[in-house]
């Protein structure tokens, strides 16, 4: 009898056995996975962490999961992100997987230790349930200081010239941060961002952890500047650091300048032997001083021509001086056009103008060779009376 019982009894648990574990094995099969591939790692006090997490439906119907940070330590900032927004939710199909992220940020006085964040997964339907245990190991050692240096920080040329600066940026942090990259100039100063060996203009750039990028920055100073020196701070903010490097160009400037007359008119007469007075005027239309302007001429033959003053010493951009040209004729020149050049010239830039000169003869030799034409025609004419009669 007692040995029917137990028979009995082992029939209905090996029956109840039987319906059990499909269900059991069914939950396992169909439930939520929630995980990060490393959840455990070492970090310093101040660092911005990202755990790229993974939620697996292993269910055949699409559902929405629900996420929540279960447990973290006090003070700390940790969030759920996915698309860089705060998220509560994601859709997992059926047989698939869907990926967020969970931003972790240690406050600067965070001490020493080990330190856990929970993350808890949910069906929407209450059907499937898991948690992710992280683990956070800080040291006493901090985040060491991104870089940001210049190969040459000091350039050198005219104000016309774009001045290009080799720059390598370096993420010495343990996750990729994204560098918004800026420059603190006037009005005026244009300055541009582009990966070395690459043609389009960046505003931001992706630098993975260790990695180093080289940056070409082109800066074009502004129309007209003055010689001197100028400095440009140049920055790359990521979301822990933000590294600047002190740029500097030395504008030499451009040496230009205008020689003519005041009206722009270069033509004028004189007389045979006398001489004409014009006024010119030297402007300095560059960015640099120019210095020690001499004045030159290139005349016809018995001709001359003297300035006045000779030199002019200094001339800043924007000035304008005026200086006199003397210009005398031979004595026996003959009356037409000629032409006499004119040159102002510093040991950087010269500049000429060709004046166009009429020489008249003089009022006193018309008076002479009119009287001449008389007295031949006046001789002339005795000579008919005189001899006509005959």
């Amino acid at each position: 009898m007692i040995a029917k019982r137990i028979m009995s009894s082992w029939l209905v648990i090996m029956i109840l056995a039987a319906f059990l574990l499909p269900v059991n094995q069914v939950h396992a099969a169909e439930g939520l996975v929630l995980s990060t591939r490393f959840p455990g790692i070492s970090a310093s006090a101040g660092e911005n962490l990202t755990f790229p997490l993974e939620v697996k439906n292993n269910g055949s119907t699409s559902q929405i999961v629900n996420l929540e940070v279960t447990g973290k330590p006090a003070d700390w900032d940790v969030s759920l992100k996915g698309m860089g927004r705060v998220i509560q939710q994601v859709f997992v199909d059926g047989n698939d997987s869907n990926s967020c992220d969970l931003t972790v940020n240690i406050p600067d006085d965070a001490k020493t230790g080990e330190y856990i964040v929970t993350v808890a997964a949910a069906g929407d339907g209450g059907y499937g349930r898991d948690s992710l245990r992280l683990k956070i190991k800080i040291s006493d050692a901090r985040v060491s200081d991104d870089e940001l240096t210049a190969k040459y920080s000091e350039l050198k040329g005219p104000s016309d010239a774009t001045f290009t600066f080799q720059v390598e940026l370096t993420n010495n942090g343990s996750a990729e941060e994204i560098y918004n990259l800026g420059a603190q100039v006037e009005q005026g100063w244009q300055v541009s961002f582009k990966p070395s060996y690459e043609e389009q203009q960046v505003a931001s750039i992706a630098v993975k952890p260790g990695e180093t990028k080289s940056l070409e920055v082109r800066i074009q100073p502004p129309v007209n500047i003055k010689a001197g020196e100028y400095t440009i701070p140049i920055q790359a903010a990521g979301s822990v650091n933000r590294v600047t490097e002190e740029l500097k160009i030395i504008i030499s400037g451009t040496y230009n300048m205008e020689f003519s007359t005041p009206n722009g008119l270069l033509s004028t007469n004189v007389v045979a032997g006398k001489e004409r007075k014009v006024n010119f005027e030297v402007k300095n239309t560059g960015s640099a001083d120019l210095n020690n302007i001499n004045f030159s001429s290139s005349e016809p033959i018995d001709w001359s021509v003297t300035f006045e003053p000779q030199n002019i010493e200094n001339l800043k951009p924007g000035e304008t001086r005026q200086v006199t040209a003397t210009i005398a004729a031979a004595d026996k020149a003959i009356a037409g056009d000629y032409v006499v050049s004119l040159e102002a010239s510093t040991r950087e830039v010269r500049k000429s103008a060709d004046m166009r000169v009429t020489v008249k003869t003089s009022t006193l030799w018309g008076i002479v060779g009119l009287i001449i034409v008389l007295a031949v025609v006046f001789a002339v004419y005795k000579a008919f009376r005189t001899y006509g009669r005959r």
